[in-house]
């Protein structure tokens, strides 16, 4: 297998251009003479790899693969970490649609790949509406955060779930990590307007006063839900204990300075797009991302 790296030209083992045009159209050009071809002078199988952050690199996707079947390639892949639309995964108020199944689900299914890999799913939707759609699992980024904390056993933590939808999730990582401590799960409470008003983070002050918390997620857009977890462990008299965010998937739509009030170390990785640190560089050292491209 050889891949197509939509988001890192320079790492594309298969060359291509692209091209724009004035009203916006994008289209890609493949070198044929950069896909090897098996003995039996078939083509070999194609991963298509993209960053998948916009409608526009749906298009891109949609561009190569029609470009590659011309090319007499018959197996293709895809690797989009980050999945537009994943948490519009239902449909949220009369008038409207479920983005993911509504309007991405049917696009990519329509190009029939092999397989489509995405890491850390948001839920069990794009699974059902994906047509062979694998989950990857956030372990390497907790390896990762493992590998920059090699002085503590994972006896010092605890895990914290934001909510129930995720604990599911945490376990099955915990369980492939070897993980033993204790796991927590916060409760919400929202206002009419469904913000988020009141979240309740059930730790135990006995067993907890000297443990470090990890907060983990799939997704992280302005990180307020975060924020909130972090004050009411702060509030409830952990003021000393060290708080660290993992989320697989860093939007950080409000920038980094909120957070770092709150938490010590910021773990991510760079599916959705390398951090940009803006007014947050002196802090270098407390945002940690793992490069998955």
């Amino acid at each position: 297998m050889r891949i197509l790296n939509l988001s890192f030209p320079d790492n594309s083992e298969i060359k291509y251009k692209i091209s724009k045009f004035p009203d916006g159209q994008q289209d890609i050009v493949i070198d044929k003479d950069s896909i090897p071809t098996t003995l039996e002078g078939r083509p070999v199988p194609i991963c298509i790899t993209s960053r998948f952050n916009s409608f526009l690199d749906l298009e891109l996707i949609i561009c190569t693969t029609k470009a590659l079947r011309r090319l007499s390639v018959l197996e293709i892949h895809l690797y989009i970490p980050y999945l537009l639309g994943a948490r519009s995964d239902r449909h949220f108020q009369e008038g409207g649609n479920s983005y993911l199944v509504d309007v991405i689900a049917p696009i990519i299914n329509a190009q029939s790949f092999r397989t489509v890999m995405v890491m850390d799913v948001h839920s069990d939707v794009a699974p059902a509406c994906i047509h062979r759609l694998t989950s990857i699992s956030n372990k390497k980024l907790l390896d990762f955060f493992w590998k920059e904390n090699p002085n503590n056993g994972w006896g010092s933590y605890v895990f914290i779930s934001p909510d129930g939808g995720a604990l599911k999730k945490i376990y099955k990582l915990a369980d492939s990590l070897g993980f033993k401590g204790d796991i927590v799960t916060c409760s919400k409470s929202r206002n009419e307007q469904g913000e988020l008003s009141r979240v309740l983070v059930p730790l135990n002050t006995r067993e907890h006063s000297d443990k470090e918390f990890v907060i983990i997620d799939d997704i992280c857009d302005g990180g307020r839900t975060f924020i909130n977890i972090a004050d009411n462990i702060k509030r409830n008299g952990y003021t000393k204990n060290k708080i660290h965010l993992v989320v697989t998937h860093g939007v950080f739509s409000r920038g980094f300075m909120e957070l770092l009030k709150y938490f010590d170390v910021i773990y991510s990785t760079n599916s959705y797009s390398d951090a940009e640190l803006g007014e947050a560089h002196e802090y270098y050292e407390r945002i940690k991302q793992l490069n998955i491209f």
